[in-house]
């Protein structure tokens, strides 16, 4: 059967804005500290629709996992934060799809629900952020092999790139070399 293609949102034609430099995840990770397999729990699989909503989403979900857990986070609530980082990203309007994760965070942040936000400027940020502070909200080019996960949920980076996508990272597993993301595509998608 053909696959489900699910609804993009992510700018990934944007350019980092060069203060994110200015507060990496980093300062906030002893030097000593070693990576470590780990998954946050996330008791809610939300589901976009057909909107290109993923950064309000991906941001929704990292508010309803651990280690701190909003509770009742539900579809409005990734729409709220979607149409709120739509009024303050870099693009002009709001008659598009997408936006930026540094306008979702903004806008996450202006709720209160979070004091900070850290920027991962490498690999090694991320699977120690991921093994011991809490989920990472990753924004990447989506290539068109990543829409049908296999049998046990992995996905391939191969193709072309179709769009950009936003979700969480709320697992890292070391020796199978391998994180766990949490999508917004629903249920029916993935493992």
């Amino acid at each position: 059967s053909e696959p489900r293609y699910y609804a993009l949102g992510w700018r990934f034609d944007e350019t980092p804005d060069p203060r994110n430099a200015l507060f990496p995840v980093s300062a906030l990770l002893p030097p000593t500290l070693e990576p470590r397999s780990f998954e946050w729990p996330c008791a809610i699989r939300l589901d976009q629709g057909p909107d290109g909503a993923c950064v309000g989403f991906a941001f929704a979900g990292e508010l309803a996992a651990e280690p701190v857990i909003v509770p009742d986070i539900d579809y409005s609530d990734g729409m709220r934060i979607y149409k709120a980082a739509q009024q303050i990203d870099e693009w002009p309007g709001e008659n598009y799809e997408g936006t930026s994760v540094l306008a979702g965070a903004q806008a996450v942040q202006s709720e209160g629900f979070m004091d900070e936000f850290r920027w991962a400027n490498s690999l090694n940020d991320i699977i120690l952020t991921v093994g011991h502070l809490g989920p990472v909200v990753l924004g990447i080019p989506w290539y068109s092999s990543m829409f049908a996960p296999d049998a046990q949920g992995n996905i391939t980076v191969m193709g072309q790139v179709v769009g950009g996508h936003a979700f969480i990272l709320r697992g890292v597993d070391i020796q199978r070399q391998v994180f766990k993301m949490q999508n917004s595509w629903g249920i029916g998608w993935g493992v």
